[in-house]
């Protein structure tokens, strides 16, 4: 995005949306003579103001502009794209305001109450530390030649309020895995639980590569503190309104050593809420065994489906795993599986979940990831799936299937497409999509916290009241199956 000067860049917005400068004033609450010196470039914002002023300018254009259905067009002429990336418009908006305020401050060397990241490690102002933040997490992760170490002592939602993560999209880092600690305060969490829990998951689905270990924040030491082993160390101020805008850096490597490591040290004695784990491994009456000892099942499936599967399937894996070509699987965990899949698939309530885009992925491709290994239906083998599942679901009646339809809102809570959430309802994993992460990258979340186990599963029960939302009985699937069979041999195609 280019970066005008003040005046150039409100009065561009403003033409834009079709706003008039009367219009601003009472939308703002601020005298109609201020917005209109404003825009004419004859005075800028007090800079003690001037985060509220532009926070509140871009809420009320952001909705003005979606209201106009003018989203994609604003991403054209802001932009300089024809496709809308993953920002949030109303901070497009503030950001762009900001930086625009700070180049109108520039020339006119007011620069007493600013810093540049380049020459300060002392940031005051929403959009300042917003910049500094951005500029530093991105700056360091990016030029260091081994797997990155974060520790996050603040509150995570705080940082979604924040925009924090955002930054995570553009990083383009040169190993992996990154770790990153970070702490969830469950009592914020709890309040707003439908909302929250869909941007942790969220997340948590969009920076597949990063792994997450998620600590329960019980305790205010050691708060607010963003530390990059052997990098820098971020600590900042969030003011009442829970916004960060006062922020220091420091670069001194001992005291970044010093910092980083109390930190580390803190957080690890705090309660594991979400554990990235490798595996949640295979033996006899461990977690996979357990987990399936229960009468109800909720499965979010977004990497295939690998429920259900046809006896033909299971004699394809029994001959892979004797073959040596599924490890860790072994013959005896095959059959194993398999006897637990027939006797739970008859007399338990199952519910499955699937986005419309994750059924089409697997149809085309045949790849599912049964518990630790990836494996890929042969055309033959997706075909007599389809038709094992409708039989199944005739012989249980307590076998729900809905679609999630895609859309438009990237936060709609519809368009998570490589991670996928189980639950027996008393505990529960996630898994991530193997074939979009990196080899060192873990591939399952553990939920650890009763907590955050009954907030993702009232958040995808939330999903169900959704209009993108649809279920199907047996009857309609089968006549679906009928009606869609050409399109389904064509996706078949190998």
């Amino acid at each position: 995005m280019e970066i005008k000067k003040y005046a150039e860049a409100l009065k561009k917005l403003l033409d834009f949306a079709h706003v008039r400068y009367n219009v601003l004033s009472q939308a703002i609450e601020y005298d109609l003579s201020y917005v209109s010196k404003w825009t004419t470039g004859a005075r800028l914002p007090a800079a003690k103001n001037v985060d509220c002023i532009n926070q509140k300018i871009a809420d009320f254009l952001a909705s003005i502009i979606l209201k106009q259905k003018q989203r994609k067009e604003f991403s054209r002429v802001f932009l300089h794209s024809d496709e809308w990336g993953e920002e949030d418009l109303s901070f497009t908006i503030y950001q762009y305001l900001g930086n625009a305020y700070r180049a109108s401050l520039k020339e006119k060397q007011d620069c007493n109450n600013t810093v540049t990241v380049e020459h300060s490690s002392l940031s005051i102002g929403m959009s300042e530390c917003q910049t500094l933040i951005q500029h530093i997490v991105r700056s360091k992760l990016e030029e260091l030649a081994e797997p990155a170490n974060i520790v996050i002592t603040g509150d995570f939602l705080n940082l979604v309020k924040n925009h924090f993560w955002q930054i995570f999209y553009d990083i383009k880092m040169k190993e992996f895995p990154c770790n990153i600690h970070v702490a969830l305060n469950l009592n914020e969490l709890q309040k707003d639980s439908i909302n929250a829990t869909g941007s942790i998951f969220q997340c948590l689905n969009d920076f597949l590569d990063f792994d997450f270990t998620i600590y329960e924040k019980s305790s205010k030491l050691y708060d607010n503190i963003i530390a990059i082993e052997n990098k820098a160390v971020i600590l900042y101020y969030v003011n009442a309104e829970g916004y960060i805008d006062m922020s220091m850096v420091v670069y001194d490597s001992h005291q970044v050593k010093d910092i980083y490591n109390k930190c580390k040290s803190f957080i690890m004695t705090q309660p594991i809420v979400l554990q990235p784990k490798k595996t949640l491994g295979m033996d006899r009456f461990g977690f996979r065994d357990t987990f399936y000892a229960s009468d109800k099942f909720f499965f979010f499936c977004a990497n295939g489906f690998e429920f259900l599967l046809p006896d033909e399937v299971f004699q394809s894996l029994l001959k892979a795993a004797k073959m040596g070509n599924l490890e860790p699987a072994t013959e005896e965990w095959v059959q194993r599986v398999h006897a637990i899949w027939e006797t739970v698939v008859n007399r338990v309530s199952l519910r499955f979940m699937l986005p419309t885009n994750s059924i089409i992925r697997y149809l085309e491709t045949g790849y599912i990831h049964l518990t630790d290994f990836s494996y890929q239906l042969s055309t033959e083998e997706r075909r007599l799936h389809m038709k094992h599942i409708l039989d199944e679901m005739k012989s249980n009646p307590a076998i729900v299937f809905g679609v999630l339809l895609p859309t438009t809102e990237k936060y709609s809570g519809t368009n998570f497409t490589n991670l996928s959430f189980n639950t027996n309802y008393s505990t529960g994993f996630l898994k991530k999509n193997v074939h979009c992460i990196h080899e060192n990258t873990l591939p399952i979340y553990f939920v650890n916290s009763v907590i955050l186990l009954r907030c993702l599963q009232n958040f995808f029960d939330s999903q169900t009241q959704s209009k993108h939302y649809k279920e199907y009985s047996v009857e309609q699937l089968a006549e679906l199956y009928e009606k869609y069979h050409f399109l389904m041999e064509f996706l078949f195609k190998e």
